[in-house]
């Protein structure tokens, strides 16, 4: 059934999912265009619950706050979001990326959203840039509301979705969004350097957002046979491609989302290697594991003495959520010569030192049983094989050299019963 406008449509999903769930796509194919008709129409979304895996830094639009009485659930926490989350109207749901996928195919929902390019001949229509999440909902007997935009991109490699599969749609242009990431602040070429050494021809990459991906990418330029497995590719992948450092094999380029710049977006759109896939792939344990010299490269905040690391709290505010880096690091262990990298630059920007006694942060991103190979500017060591002395010590060397008395005297401190 074919809707009159964004409006119309906002007011059948209002109507279908009032008192229950519905998924919104999200990354760079989030619906703003619904969203907009939402708040053109006050008290429309009460008692309507959005959920969905709204990216940090790209994702910035509040959907608990479309109507008084409307809420959210989120997996990655955002500043952005930090007012609803504070009065409730927002839960976040604290679990690893893998864990949205049983979620989205087992929770209860009332209405699925898809965005979408335009049909084919034969009716069907691509996920375009973003299928992470999307076809949880293929099969699940929910209302069925598609977003047909021609500005989104056919994506060759994207799953498609028959427009008879559809309980409603509505034509909504709208450009998809962009993400723009800054260059990394300090000199990180020591760490680039570390990270680059650990990285063999032919090795399967993943990486995330953040700053440090783009400088480490560039660094890899003269690798060869190189494969992307991820939960999005940005546009660090650019130089890889221009380089010929990508093999040339279909499915060298796998990820649920295309997240950067809409150059990106053009260019992958007709790439022949890429393949989007769901979660269950980009992060299923079993697929990571059976990946050879699969190579995980997260950031991190924060890392204390006893190898616990923080990935998302800069003091007591939220920025981000665990995501997937967990899933990654499990997966970089279980593959045949896989490395588990977690980066982390020494000194924040006034000078502190980033790695600690103990974490100030209010919980624990990664485990200290799930221990990386941790990286700085001052080296790279695998702390898995490590007791707690070593790890301790090994890891106060990676820190940078006039904060490591101090963090010396800590760990004696410790071993005194004192820390």
């Amino acid at each position: 059934m074919k809707l009159p406008s964004p409006a119309e449509a906002a007011r059948l999903l209002a109507e279908r999912a009032r008192g229950g769930r519905v998924f919104i796509p999200a990354g760079p194919v989030e619906p703003l265009t619904l969203a907009e008709a939402f708040r053109e129409s006050p008290g429309l979304a009460d008692g309507v619950s959005f959920c969905g895996l709204f990216i940090p830094g790209l994702n910035r639009l509040d959907w608990a706050a479309l109507s008084p009485e409307a809420q959210a659930e989120v997996f990655l926490p955002s500043p952005d979001f930090a007012a609803t989350i504070a009065t409730g109207q927002t839960r976040v749901i604290p679990s690893h990326y893998s864990a949205a996928w049983r979620f989205f195919q087992t929770a209860p929902f009332k209405a699925a959203v898809f965005h979408l390019s335009p049909p084919d001949v034969d009716g069907f229509c691509s996920l375009s840039l973003s299928a992470d999440a999307s076809p949880a909902f293929f099969d699940r007997a929910v209302f069925k509301l598609g977003l047909i935009n021609p500005s989104l991109p056919v994506v060759r490699g994207a799953p498609k979705l028959h427009l008879g599969a559809l309980d409603a749609w509505v034509e909504a242009d709208a450009p998809p969004a962009e993400l723009s990431t800054p260059a990394p602040s300090g000199d990180v070429h020591a760490l680039v350097q570390h990270v680059t050494g650990l990285i063999e021809d032919g090795a399967t990459l993943q990486a995330g957002i953040g700053k440090l991906p783009g400088a480490i990418m560039a660094g890899l330029t003269n690798r060869r046979g190189l494969s992307i497995h991820s939960g999005l590719i940005g546009d660090w992948v650019l130089p890889l491609m221009e380089a010929g450092a990508l093999a040339e094999a279909e499915g060298s380029l796998k990820a649920g989302a295309i997240l950067g710049s809409h150059t990106l977006q053009t260019r992958m759109a007709q790439e022949p290697r890429l393949k989007l896939i769901p979660i269950a792939e980009t992060h299923g344990a079993a697929h990571l594991g059976a990946i050879a010299r699969f190579i995980s490269l997260n950031a991190a905040l924060e890392v204390d003495l006893f190898g616990q690391i923080n990935c998302e709290f800069a003091g007591s505010r939220t920025l981000a959520g665990v995501g997937g880096a967990v899933d990654f690091l499990r997966g970089a262990r279980l593959s045949p010569g896989g490395k588990p990298i977690v980066m982390v630059q020494s000194l924040g920007r006034q000078g502190e030192s980033r790695i600690v006694p103990r974490l100030s942060a209010p919980s624990v991103s990664i485990a200290r049983s799930d221990a990386p190979i941790l990286v700085t500017e001052h080296g790279a060591i695998d702390l898995e094989p490590l007791d707690s002395e070593a790890r301790a010590q090994a890891i106060i060397s990676l820190a940078a050299p006039q904060h490591r008395a101090d963090l010396l005297a800590a760990w004696a401190q410790h071993k005194g019963g004192k820390l």
